[in-house]
């Protein structure tokens, strides 16, 4: 969440966090995980406003020649273009992995596969990017959170049989999205978790069952998300890794920033059967490092997903749960 393109003066302390943090952690790929953009912003509806942003908060990482991947957040869109009109610029960079991938035409549903440094044929890891969408969900339910529908998980399902058939079950997936799924308040509830916790979960008031889709087809086992500033907190659900990022950019609310770190440590065993593991780290603006340990249980709960527009003020609602 870098939410550029509120004022001139947030912008250059977003980008120089991100120069900083490009410098430190010196990564192979930056993966932006939704709000690039604030679309409520001053002229956010002038043409070639979004073109502006773009060329902001994705500046930085095109100097430093760093591939990245871009997932669209609920705000990203609020300005002029539309999210097919988002994708299809993005895929005009050069350092834009959109344009190399395969997923559902003009939009941020896609894969991005990584292969062996020993053996290229080999694939070691494969990312999944999803779009969650902004507000509502399945074209009923408009005062929710937007959510990864129903066509998605389809493509998702038959993708995924692909790569299986294609490069077997020793891949290691993650995947990436802005808006957190309803699993992410079971979490907090019922199991222990890393990381700070300090607002309620903005997810959608339906579950499509992303998270029984994963199960069901046995890859991703990590989760990383964004949306709600003031949480960065982490645990498992059988499993699978729920995660969230860290808000990175001057821009929107919240004051801590910084950015989460993944690293993939590619192995082989004496056999010379392939074997990735992983560990993710948030880096704050000021260069400090936290790893995620001692995952814990709490007292206290977060009550179901709160509203559009209400990121720290949760509701009880009712979750349906759609396969």
């Amino acid at each position: 969440d870098l939410h550029f393109c509120e004022t001139d003066e947030l912008d250059l302390k977003s980008q120089q966090l991100q120069r900083n943090i490009l410098n430190w952690v010196r990564p192979d790929l930056v993966v932006f995980s939704g709000d690039g953009a604030s679309g409520y912003g001053p002229n956010s509806t002038e043409p070639g406003w979004f073109k502006k942003c773009w060329e902001r908060f994705t500046g930085p990482v095109v100097d430093y020649q760093v591939p990245y991947i871009y997932t669209l957040g609920n705000h990203d869109s609020e300005g002029e273009l539309n999210r097919t009109e988002i994708i299809k610029l993005d895929s005009t960079s050069k350092w834009s992995l959109r344009n190399a991938s395969d997923g559902i035409p003009d939009t941020s549903n896609f894969y991005v596969p990584i292969f062996s440094s020993r053996n290229e044929s080999e694939l070691a890891a494969n990312v999944w990017v999803f779009d969650s969408g902004r507000e509502g969900c399945m074209g009923a339910h408009n005062e929710s959170w937007g959510c990864i529908e129903p066509y998605v998980l389809d493509w998702y399902d038959n993708t995924s049989q692909k790569i299986k058939q294609k490069y077997g079950t020793n891949v290691h997936h993650v995947a990436y999205y802005h808006i957190p799924i309803p699993e992410y308040v079971d979490l907090y509830n019922r199991y222990p978790t890393y990381g700070v916790a300090g607002e309620g979960v903005g997810c959608p008031d339906v579950n499509t069952a992303l998270f029984a889709h994963m199960k069901k087809n046995g890859d991703i086992t990590a989760n990383f998300v964004g949306h709600d500033h003031y949480n960065d907190y982490g645990g498992w659900i059988d499993g699978i890794e729920l995660i969230y990022g860290r808000k990175s950019g001057y821009g929107g609310y919240g004051d801590i920033r910084g950015a989460r770190v993944l690293v993939l440590n590619e192995n082989y065993d004496s056999q010379g059967k392939l074997n990735v593991t992983r560990m993710s780290y948030v880096i704050y603006e000021n260069g400090t490092l936290e790893f995620d340990v001692n995952p814990v249980y709490h007292k206290d709960t977060k009550n179901g997903c709160s509203l559009p527009g209400r990121h720290a003020a949760p509701v009880n609602k009712t979750t349906q749960l759609i396969f």
